[in-house]
């Protein structure tokens, strides 16, 4: 249901959890769930939308035997058009909007999943050319974080079993190809190379932002018949998809809300719709698939293989007529051409930088051995890196494959976390003395300036992301395995003082408002002594002193629901930010105050009041004032915290770094 991108202090695990004990559902109807006093009934009244002049059916059920009060209220009683929290990522130029749907309608999607899964994966698979679909319902996903689990020291004779993670990554198993990187590198792709002469890779402008809702009933029912009979259609398989996607966008038609999985999915069925008009065309212009040209498309770029240029182009067009017809159109600028040997910028810079980094970093454990053949032979570490040469050949083989940075970043990352692990093995093999620990260290400080180097250049999310994990699986190491303080002191401060320098660098803007957040919570890792000055948190947050008073104001307008959460996660009862601490309840009030005319219709404001009320970090007065805002008095406010001690924000003790950042590795599905 949410965006990868979310900060790893947020996510869905309360509110699944209260969903779960609670057994609230949407069945038959009805949004119901099982209580056998009133407790829950001003919570979901709430969560719902549910005005307090709607009664609440009460009956008892009997479920596995056991006598139940079910509480329900009729579906059409609760305000399902709702407004998502949108915040901003880096993207390109100007940044993309991401959503976090409301809760409610999170519940209305899980359960049109759960009756129409069956019906998704049919209408996903009518296409010959999508190389990226659902195909059937995921049982779970398992992973299993080998490093955490190595990485322990051998005195405490202790595995951590919580980190063994369950998580599932998607409610959808998806085909084949994990990102469009394997697809280059996959027998299929060599196959078209072998058999046709060129290739044209052609992307669908702002696919999300560009989607018609209704494009969906005409994709599965044909537009003439959608448009005689839109009251019939609103009761089919497709009607109510349409539906669904409006409610949780404000009953916003034109676009879908990027960054949940099933909006991937709303777009897939669409875009299969078009593949499958796109053979029928092609048909009929005497081109046929797999003879004259071959077509993959990966979400929404077209991969298409072909020995003729008038068969490209007559592609094309058609292609282009097709898209218009949905209200979808071609990216003209991102067209990309390619003649034999058929091979991506990007493929051949993976290649040299794969090359490259096995070569710089490459840890061992080597046996040394004795004079004396009684005694046992030593072992030591072996890992000599040489951060500065590794950064000039690695800038040398992005020119010569003509790739920036962002390109391959992922890859890059992604060796360096295996490389990480292979030199924490290595150690864990060596005799770990005191050459061991210093060679340890100054591998572990070369390969974060490699890869702070490399990060700087493209500070996106799901790069954030990877360093973070690098840096977190690397500071419980070094703890773990008891390494000397001047030793951990080195590697500590080289991170603190690069993650001070990117938030220096990159203070929030409209374009990115996530990002340094993740570093944030990274550095909260490390220890007092690597605590942030407070000049450094206001600059980054476009918090300034009012000249004269002193007090903090923020010209810019009120921060997000992230920024507050991960800020409060960040200052927690530090002295030092007191002050700071108290412009943040003050803004939030402001802000809940400006917003109160759509609470709690609005995601954010609804999912501040749960996170806020329940948060160690705030006066009780400022929640007791958000509780007003949405119109609870005290009886009702305590009533709604008592029904779950975490919502959404993991607070204190219940957050746990590197079990967040192990838990988005199942996650990347695109």
């Amino acid at each position: 249901m949410l965006p990868f991108e979310v900060p790893p202090t947020f996510s869905n695990r309360g509110y699944y959890r209260f969903l779960r004990d609670n057994s609230v559902e949407i069945e038959k109807g009805q949004v119901r769930w099982i209580c056998r006093t009133d407790a829950l009934d001003r919570t979901m009244r709430l969560l719902f939308g549910i005005k307090a002049t709607t009664p609440i059916n009460v009956e008892m059920v009997t479920e596995w035997g056991k006598e139940k009060t079910r509480r329900s209220v009729p579906y059409n009683k609760c305000e399902m058009v709702t407004i998502p929290f949108n915040f901003r990522v880096a993207h390109n130029l100007d940044g993309r909007i991401l959503s976090v749907v409301h809760p409610r309608n999170q519940v209305a999607v899980a359960s049109f999943y759960a009756t129409h899964s069956a019906l998704i994966i049919y209408h996903t698979s009518v296409s010959e050319f999508s190389i990226r679909r659902p195909v059937s319902v995921s049982r779970y996903a398992y992973f299993k974080d080998k490093l955490h689990e190595e990485r322990l020291d051998s005195v405490a004779g202790l595995e951590e079993e919580d980190r063994e993670y369950e998580q599932l990554g998607s409610y959808f198993v998806y085909e084949k190809y994990r990102n469009i990187h394997k697809f280059f590198e996959s027998y299929k792709y060599h196959r078209s190379e072998k058999k046709y002469d060129a290739m044209v890779q052609i992307d669908v402008s702002k696919c999300f932002d560009s989607v018609y809702t209704h494009s969906l009933p005409w994709a599965i029912l044909g537009k003439n018949q959608t448009k005689f009979s839109l009251k019939s259609s609103k009761f089919t398989f497709a009607g109510r998809f349409d539906a669904l996607m409006q409610n949780l966008n404000q009953n916003e038609t034109n676009g879908i809300v990027i960054g949940p999985e099933f909006s991937r999915i709303f777009a897939e069925i669409i875009l299969q719709s078009v593949d499958t008009e796109l053979r029928e065309q092609l048909a009929k212009l005497d081109l046929r698939h797999k003879v004259d040209y071959e077509i993959f498309r990966y979400v929404d770029d077209f991969f298409v293989f072909y020995n003729e240029d008038a068969a490209q182009y007559k592609i094309f067009e058609t292609l282009q007529d097709i898209l218009k017809g949905k209200k979808l159109s071609i990216n003209t600028a991102k067209i990309k051409h390619y003649k034999k040997p058929i091979i991506t910028e990007i493929t051949v810079a993976k290649e040299r930088i794969s090359e490259l980094l096995n070569e710089g970093i490459a840890p061992v454990c080597e046996e040394e051995p004795q004079v004396d053949p009684a005694k046992s032979s030593k072992k030591k570490l072996i890992c000599a890196i040489n951060a500065n040469r590794l950064i000039i050949r690695y800038k040398a083989a992005l020119k010569e494959a003509g790739v920036t940075y962002g390109d391959l970043l992922n890859y890059t990352f992604a060796i360096l976390e295996n490389k990480i692990e292979k030199l924490f093995k290595a150690y864990i093999g060596s005799d770990k003395s005191d050459q061991d620990r210093k060679r340890l260290s100054n591998a572990l400080l070369a390969i974060m300036e490699f890869a702070f180097f490399a990060y700087s250049a493209s500070p996106k999310v799901n790069h954030t992301i990877r360093i973070c994990r690098m840096i977190a699986t690397s500071v419980d190491f070094v703890h773990a395995q008891r390494l000397p303080y001047e030793q951990k002191h080195l590697l500590f401060k080289y991170v603190h003082d690069n993650v001070m320098q990117q938030l220096e660098k990159n203070t929030m803007s409209e374009h990115r408002e996530v990002e340094s957040l993740y570093l944030l919570i990274s550095l909260s890792q490390l220890g007092r002594e690597y605590w942030l000055p407070v000049s450094v948190l206001l600059r980054h947050f476009l918090i300034k002193e009012e000249e004269g008073t002193g007090n903090y104001i923020r010209p810019t307008g009120f921060m997000n629901h992230f920024s507050v959460s991960v800020l409060l996660s960040y200052v927690k009862h530090k002295v030092r930010y007191a002050k700071l601490k108290i412009f943040i309840e003050a803004e939030v009030l402001a802000k809940l105050q400006h917003m109160k005319a759509h609470c709690p219709d609005d995601a954010e404001t609804l999912i501040m009041l749960l996170d806020l009320i329940v948060c160690p970090y705030i006066s009780n007065t400022t929640k007791d004032n958000i509780g007003a805002i949405f119109g609870l008095d005290a009886a009702s406010l305590a009533s709604v915290q008592a029904t779950n001690d975490h919502w959404f924000t993991a607070w204190g003790d219940k957050f746990d770094l590197g079990k967040e950042l192990d838990a988005k590795r199942s996650r990347e599905v695109y």
